[in-house]
């Protein structure tokens, strides 16, 4: 069977910390050597750690992994003990006389998942998400950084008493351009707004109450909760585009994804994000025909068009297996008691 997650490419690890019963957890993917990461936000209410170090125009020093997880700010806090692995794990750069001194470095983002309303984030939910990270095909769903994810916000019901979502959670998705080209998306899908199939259908999104769903252009008075969501994506790809501004080009096609699933999003009230690591295993894969669109001495910018495009496809295909293999939770303020899931 073949492997449609991020740990498709080589040398990639992913493991969850998964809390049910305080719905929220974390999520590492990990690098056998460091990687060129690149990020772009498009969310109001971003919470990313060491981002900053990402954009282009800065040098680029390639890292150990990223991780994404819930409890808001709170939940950067797992990025410590994730480096303190890694410190013992003898992973990272070194300095000192004798190179004893391990460095590792790491990026992440967080969500507001429902656990904010359950218990205190534990930062030793990044050691554990560490811990258990693998090479096997990633588990998505109710798992590691989607424990504690819904969809569907913009209108709370009851007067604003409760929360009419469904649940989100983690999902992947994977595209062959050819030429043994590979793309890979993970993301985890906790969004205000609905999630949107491309005939226009809600998957998944903010209930009305009368077994429908409410939609945002149709709704002229909102009781919401600002700032309680974000939708967080990890592509992964193969191919050495030379720069970070090539990388984060193809970060910037990716939202295309965001933008097709999901609805609203990027809204102030979200804090959606992509971030973009390749393998650098491929070097110039394009076929005979690539020349026919060389712009001056190189063909750089057709493969980054190429690959943001696919990546594009493979960030939609990973909002809605998210919401697919999600499970139906129950949460005290959510409407009915429940934050149901597509599945059940």
């Amino acid at each position: 069977m073949t492997n449609n997650t991020l740990t498709a490419l080589t040398g990639v690890r992913v493991g969850h910390a998964t809390h049910l019963d305080k719905l929220t957890g974390c999520t590492a993917i990990m690098f056998d050597k460091r990687l060129t990461v690149a990020f772009q936000s498009y969310g109001g209410g971003a919470g990313g750690y060491n981002t900053e170090g990402l954009q282009s125009g800065k040098t680029n020093y390639k890292l150990n992994g990223i991780f994404v997880t819930g409890g808001s700010g709170t939940g950067l806090m797992g990025a410590t003990s994730i480096m303190q692995c890694l410190r013992a794990d003898g992973r990272g750069s070194r300095s000192g006389p004798d190179g004893g001194i391990v460095n590792p470095s790491v990026t992440g983002a967080a969500i507001y998942d429902l656990g904010m309303d359950i218990a205190p984030y534990d930062a030793e939910y990044g050691a554990e998400a560490y811990r258990n990270a693998t090479d096997a095909p990633v588990v998505g769903g109710n798992v590691g950084a989607g424990t504690g994810a819904a969809v569907g916000k913009f209108l709370w019901l009851d007067g604003g008493a409760k929360v009419g979502a469904m649940k989100g959670g983690i999902g992947s998705a994977r595209v062959d351009v050819g030429g043994g080209i590979i793309v890979t998306a993970l993301t985890v899908v906790n969004a205000m707004g609905n999630v949107v199939l491309p005939d226009g259908s809600v998957l998944a999104g903010n209930r009305d109450g009368e077994g429908g769903f409410k939609r945002f252009e149709d709704v002229g008075e909102r009781v919401t909760r600002n700032l309680q969501n974000t939708t967080i994506t990890v592509v992964g790809i193969n191919v050495d585009l030379g720069s970070t501004e090539h990388y984060e080009k193809v970060a910037h096609l990716a939202s295309h994804g965001q933008v097709r699933a999901i609805n609203p999003v990027h809204t102030s009230g979200d804090g959606d994000s992509i971030f973009v690591f390749s393998t650098a295993e491929l070097r110039n894969p394009l076929n005979a025909d690539g020349p026919l669109f060389t712009t001056g001495t190189s063909d750089i910018h057709l493969q980054v068009d190429i690959l943001g495009h696919a990546a594009a496809t493979a960030v939609q295909e990973s909002i809605y297996d998210a919401c697919r293999q999600a499970k139906t939770v129950a949460f005290d303020a959510a409407y009915g008691g429940i934050v149901p899931a597509v599945g059940g």
